[in-house]
């Protein structure tokens, strides 16, 4: 049953809100293995629409203790801006997880006309009729990676940023700024998307996307502030639902421009390498990376054919913002237009100042914290190349 506020008053509401994400993750699992067992046919239509109906009571409960948990934690006074903005986005996100799980034949619906679906199964392989299944799955992975995201947040409360890899204070503010920035475009873009029926047909992309990449800043946030013992309990079983959710981006980045691959791969080799300029290397390739894919989705000439406002010019040359703002142009959200252009300026903090050799003593980042570098630089990549799709 969903716990009410008494039951949680005596323990961590993070503590909790870590559990509630690893249960909503198991939930995803189970949507998963029942339309798997459809697509392999070994299991009837009954008996799948009988499993994902009887999940989605288990899902009901999970919810009911998510929103006691924000509320608790929204009546506490003494936490950071950017956790009451996060707070305030996981609120909208479950609302709008919630909405789709209001009915108790939902899933059942999704299987009525059983003859239709099993032709369609057996001549193109998963039926229409599959897919609002499908983005369920993908919407309640989603949402346990932002609530993974605040309880993170929340252990990064009361910390000096950046206080495990050298990083002076000048760049551990600007960074804290960035993070600022980035969540209450965050809360902005999931309020708008729990409110704004125009925005109904780019929820799978705003779903599934904007949560990983905030989930992965604050990936790399905490391995540079959190001491390494601390509680990863849960976390692997996460990220691989994570990733086993989004298209491969190695697939993606191949299908896009498949030179480009080397430099992901340059990247992910220096991982491992014994020079001490390593992290240099890692990001040289990732930021080389970014540029290429940025000028491939926006090309100077499209963008003079499509404005030619001199604010979006710098010697004649686009802006960052420039490309960026027609990356998104036919989506018409301003809301996630500048979450895009928070979360590149994010990504690229870390990357551009280990360029430069700026702010951040090199030697003492260790592979895990230049892994979760490359991770969260992947993740922004895939996003940008979603964007295109979608635009």
């Amino acid at each position: 049953m969903a716990k009410s506020e008494d039951d949680v008053a005596d323990t961590n509401p993070h503590d909790e809100l870590s559990k509630v994400a690893r249960g909503l993750t198991l939930s995803s699992k189970a949507y998963s293995d029942a339309l798997s067992d459809l697509t392999r046919q070994t299991a009837s239509l009954d008996a799948v629409s009988r499993a994902i109906t009887k999940q989605l009571d288990i899902d009901r409960n999970l919810f009911g203790s998510t929103n006691a948990i924000l509320e608790q934690i929204n009546q506490i006074g003494a936490i950071s801006p950017s956790l009451q903005s996060l707070v305030s986005a996981n609120s909208s996100f479950t609302r709008m997880v919630e909405r789709s799980s209001t009915s108790d034949t939902a899933f059942a619906k999704i299987f009525d006309d059983q003859k239709r679906i099993q032709d369609m199964i057996n001549g193109i392989g998963l039926a229409d009729s599959l897919t609002a299944a499908f983005a369920r799955i993908d919407t309640t992975r989603m949402l346990s990676a932002s609530l993974a995201a605040q309880a993170k947040l929340a252990n990064l409360d009361n910390l000096s940023i950046g206080r495990l890899a050298g990083i002076d204070n000048a760049f551990s503010k600007a960074i804290t700024i960035n993070l600022g920035n980035l969540t209450r475009s965050y809360q902005s873009l999931f309020d708008a998307a729990a409110t704004r029926e125009s925005l109904a047909p780019h929820l799978p992309l705003i779903t599934a996307y904007p949560p990983v990449e905030y989930y992965r800043e604050i990936e790399v946030l905490e391995t540079i502030t959190v001491d390494e013992d601390s509680d990863q309990n849960g976390e692997e079983s996460l990220t691989t639902a994570i990733n086993d959710t989004l298209p491969s981006v190695d697939g993606q980045l191949a299908g896009f421009d498949e030179r480009l691959c080397r430099l992901l791969v340059g990247a992910r080799q220096s991982l491992h390498d014994d020079n001490p300029d390593r992290a240099r290397h890692v990001t040289t390739s990732l930021r080389e990376l970014f540029t290429q894919v940025l000028h491939a989705l926006a090309p100077d000439e499209h963008i003079l054919q499509w404005t030619t406002n001199k604010e979006f010019f710098d010697n004649n040359r686009p802006t960052r913002r420039a490309r960026l703002l027609y990356i998104c142009r036919s989506i018409n959200c301003d809301p996630l237009t500048r979450f895009v252009e928070d979360d590149v300026r994010a990504a690229l903090s870390f990357v551009d100042s280990l360029n430069s050799g700026a702010h951040v003593v090199e030697s003492q980042l260790t592979t895990a914290q230049l892994g979760a570098i490359v991770s969260r630089m992947e993740s922004l990549i895939m996003f940008l190349l979603q964007l295109r799709k979608n635009g």
